[in-house]
């Protein structure tokens, strides 16, 4: 072997090492303590899809509402659904799964890298992907933020069609394209980019090849396009819409958010700490400045090269490539999520790469000039330099990056986050675990709930616990509403998880029952709560009971009820209507049944209103009984409380197996 081709191999040798060191970075980072991920609507929603799809399911065109206003597509779940398959339903599995594919973008990145710019830069932009804090934090959401991977893979396939002319890459532009829309539509953010890629050089397409692929996109297309149609193009905002705001500004705040993710600022308000909180976290908003100036010299570099000569295709698509956002920012009525732009990042870790080789070349021949001719070949070469210098930064940056992201992490399995990142999947596993072991020691699925919110379908902890135990028959949602209502079993034991802010239902959960676990779930969230409750047949709870019960044909019974004996005008007393739910028939799950409660005046006229119960109609379940407590006010009289069961959707009354649609309970006196 010549020592040129020893020097070559080990060369290679050293980057590939280097490569391996990146791609375990990204994998380290984005796979350390799995459980401590956000776990709100969107990842419990996802989650839920993805487990029942893995449970046999019924398929999937649609998996939810977007802030675009467009339902999304389904293929994120299909590909949630196999580890979650393979891994027994177990949720980390899925993070696990999140990180593979954020650490293929890191590969994908330096790939394109190599390509655009050699070797350094390939493994600068790697290195960039493979910490940056945002992207890590994103890389492991159990959301769409497979988005990245389509990003790299995209501008690969176009550099490979525009710059190299592989007619296999021009067929599988569309078909990403395609694929990428069925996993989210914030795909869009990227369409002037597509079209910016073709337009930049049309004579270098392929055109048999691409109107191939195009074909075949279109075809798998047609389905979610045909979903959209059935079901209504606009769907609901999944975890609440983004506001709106003046579209001379949303440049501007679009702009900021994205300087704030490409340079990995901002975490301390995930975890509702302040910036001064960690060192790291300081650093890395100071760090701000100078990382923006290396991708503006990366971008002057790269409009450099788009002189005519063998790297002008290449500059000229890249360039192409970033219009199409920057367009869209100046453009957008709304101001974009900051999750939103993560789609981007592979092109600005190559504008930094880029600006910083041309730094380190640069700081690498003034070296070698100034130094004395004598001492000249005592210096490494410029090249060997200017890898030392790149080298040196990037990891510096890295160590910083990690630190910060570290911080955040160990802020949030502290307890932190509670306004921003909220409950992490950790918390929610210990208390719904905690639950399932005792729903076993007792004989039964059903466990009550009681979160911030009722409806699993469409608010944040209740999908979260909904995703982990199950919806309606095995979780039970009762609304947290003041006063609180209770949801027992008629005639076994009952398990109540609570995690809401009631502490006089609290006192009585413990009065009657007993208290088996507790565990924190953030900082400024009240703990979950697990309570072992006797059969509510055997509990004394201070009620009148109604014998024989007034039934409804909407499967319930009225079973008793304790209106006020000292109730002062003018001030707020309690009244609480018991019902026991019987055999509902299917009808009143779709006709939304609740409680309607008219006090009547001595004179039979209307005095007041209460209306309403803590349990959704098509949650009644046989066998529940439900505690239903009311808040009123009213002047000094005497007054009849008459109750009735009522359709929300129609406003049809359900009719007693007597006669009647009603209830009049004993008259009550305000003094």
């Amino acid at each position: 072997m010549s020592p040129a081709d020893s020097s070559a191999t080990r060369t290679n040798g050293w980057l590939r090492a280097a490569i391996l060191a990146a791609l375990l970075l990204a994998a380290a980072l984005r796979w350390w303590e799995p459980a401590l991920v956000e776990f709100k609507y969107d990842e419990a929603h996802i989650t839920g899809l993805g487990l029942d799809l893995a449970r046999g399911g019924a398929p999937l065109l649609l998996s939810g509402g977007t802030t675009f206003g467009i339902q999304r597509g389904a293929l994120d779940v299909y590909l949630l659904a196999l580890p979650l398959k393979l891994a027994g339903g177990r949720v980390e599995a899925a993070v696990w799964f999140m990180g593979a594919l954020g650490v293929l973008s890191v590969a994908l990145t330096y790939l394109l890298g190599r390509k655009a710019g050699g070797q350094l830069v390939g493994l600068l932009a790697a290195l960039f992907m493979a910490a940056n804090p945002w992207l890590v934090f994103y890389d492991r959401k159990l959301w769409a933020h497979i988005q990245v991977v389509f990003s790299a893979l995209l501008l690969l396939l176009a550099w490979q069609t525009v710059v190299v002319r592989r007619g296999r890459a021009a067929f599988w532009f569309p078909v990403v394209i395609a694929l990428q829309m069925q996993a989210h539509v914030l795909a869009l953010l990227q369409g002037l980019s597509w079209f910016g890629a073709f337009v930049v050089a049309p004579r270098r397409w392929l055109r048999r090849e691409a109107a191939l692929g195009l074909a075949v996109a279109v075809g798998l297309l047609l389905p979610y396009v045909w979903a959209l149609w059935r079901h209504g193009v606009l769907g609901p905002a999944a975890g609440g819409a983004t506001p709106a705001a003046d579209a001379t500004v949303a440049p501007l705040l679009a702009l900021r958010g994205a300087a704030q993710l490409f340079g990995g600022d901002g975490l301390h308000i995930l975890a509702g700490l302040p910036r001064g909180a960690l060192a790291s976290w300081r650093l890395t908003g100071e760090l701000l400045l100078p990382l923006s100036v290396l991708l503006g010299l990366g971008v002057l570099r790269t409009i450099w090269r788009c002189r005519a000569g063998p790297a002008a295709p290449g500059a000229r698509l890249l360039l192409a490539w970033t219009i199409g956002p920057l367009l869209l920012l100046s453009l957008a009525p709304l101001r974009p999520p900051l999750q939103y732009w993560t789609v981007l990042l592979p092109l600005p870790a190559l504008y930094l790469a880029f600006g910083l080789e041309w730094v380190a070349v640069g700081v690498a021949k003034a070296v070698s000039h100034l130094a004395p001719s004598g001492r000249r070949t005592q210096l490494a070469s410029p090249p060997a330099l200017a890898w030392g210098l790149s080298l040196v930064v990037i990891i510096a940056l890295i160590a910083v990056w990690t630190a910060s992201y570290r911080g955040l992490l160990l802020a949030v399995d502290a307890g932190a986050g509670a306004t921003t990142f909220g409950p992490p999947l950790k918390r929610w596993e210990q208390a719904t675990g905690a639950a399932r072991a005792w729903a076993q020691r007792l004989g039964t699925e059903e466990v009550r709930v009681a979160v911030d919110g009722v409806d699993p379908g469409y608010q944040g902890e209740p999908a979260a616990v909904a995703g982990l135990i199950g919806s309606p028959p095995y979780a039970r949602f009762v609304e947290p509403s003041s006063p609180a209502a209770l949801l027992l079993a008629y005639d076994r034991p009952s398990l109540y998880l609570w995690a809401v802010d009631a502490p006089e239902v609290e006192a009585k959960l413990t009065q009657i029952g007993e208290r088996v676990w507790e565990g924190p779930l953030v900082t400024g969230h009240p703990p979950a709560r697990l309570y072992r409750l006797p059969p509510a047949k055997a509990l004394s709870l201070g009620f009148q009971r109604l014998d024989p019960p007034p039934t409804f044909d909407a499967g319930l019974a009225l079973i008793g009820y304790a209106l006020p004996e000292n109730a002062r005008a003018d001030q707020p007393f309690q009244a609480t209507l018991v019902w026991r739910v019987l055999d509902p028939p299917m009808a009143v799950r779709s006709r939304d049944m609740t409680a309607f409660n008219h006090i009547l005046g001595a004179d039979g006229n209307g005095a007041a209103q209460a209306d309403g119960m803590a349990l959704l109609s098509r949650d009644w379940w046989p066998g529940d009984v439900l505690i239903q407590p009311y808040s009123l006010t009213l002047p000094a009289g005497t007054y009849r409380w008459r109750t009735g069961i009522y359709s929300r959707a129609d406003g049809g009354r359900s009719q007693l197996t007597g006669s009647g649609d009603s209830v009049d309970l004993p008259s009550f006196t305000v003094r």
